[in-house]
């Protein structure tokens, strides 16, 4: 069990983790073999930062409390919110899904293309990389007024229940740029730029039409109709 308490960037952290121990083997300048132990610090399941500065500064926040969520978690999670004296505050994927949405609908009646979701998902990522939250407001400056609206006024205007403020997610950011799903055997995965250009979905008969199939795939495919023809 680790308990860390740090500073970074003037801000005040405490870290708690539990960490697992792993065996292995050493290899000296003089080749002598030998065991060893290790923490297995990338495979950490179970996690936990809270900002000493964000909880002492504005008591109400809900966004102080960062967990790393393992394949442990779902078994785990209730144990170590106990343990922590913690509850469940903002949800940060919800959260971003409730972005995606807005940005969705704003596009649609701004008429905007492809290139402002890029402008998007270039903000949020950059935010991620730095371990900064996405602000509404500033996001609202990466993409031109509907009329007079800007989207922040429209985002508060359809309710769509974003925080000022909030953790970015990996994950559901990469929606901004790529669709991708699998399922049956089917696995699909491409740039949300080919929508509409290279790739067509008829949401009638739910098939989609690919244009100018990638040269390796494309390949595979006439190896195989040579093959079956002989």
């Amino acid at each position: 069990m680790l308990f860390c308490q740090y500073r970074y960037l003037a801000v005040e952290y405490l870290l708690v983790a539990v960490l697992s121990c792993c065996s292995s083997m050493r290899v000296n300048e003089q080749l002598d073999i030998s065991s060893t132990h290790y923490l297995d610090i990338p495979h950490a399941d179970i996690v936990a930062r809270i900002d000493l500065t964000e909880w002492e500064t504005n008591p109400e926040s809900q966004c102080y409390l960062t967990f790393l969520k393992g394949r442990v978690w779902c078994k785990v999670a209730d144990f170590f919110m106990d343990f922590l004296g913690a509850s469940a505050g903002l949800d940060a994927k919800a959260q971003n899904r409730g972005l995606l949405q807005a940005v969705d609908d704003y596009c649609a009646d701004a008429q905007l293309d492809k290139n402002e979701r890029q402008q998007v998902y270039s903000y949020c990522n950059e935010q991620l990389q730095a371990g900064e939250e996405i602000e509404v407001a500033a996001l609202s400056q990466e993409l031109p007024p509907l009329g007079e609206k800007t989207f922040h006024a429209f985002s508060e205007e359809q309710d769509y229940e974003l925080e000022e403020g909030f953790p970015a997610d990996r994950s559901t950011l990469r929606q901004l740029t790529k669709f991708a799903g699998s399922g049956g055997g089917l696995t699909i995965n491409f740039d949300a730029m080919l929508l509409g250009e290279r790739i067509f979905w008829d949401p009638t008969t739910d098939t989609l039409t690919i244009k100018a199939t990638p040269p390796n795939l494309r390949d595979q495919l006439q190896r195989r109709l040579s093959s079956g023809d002989k």
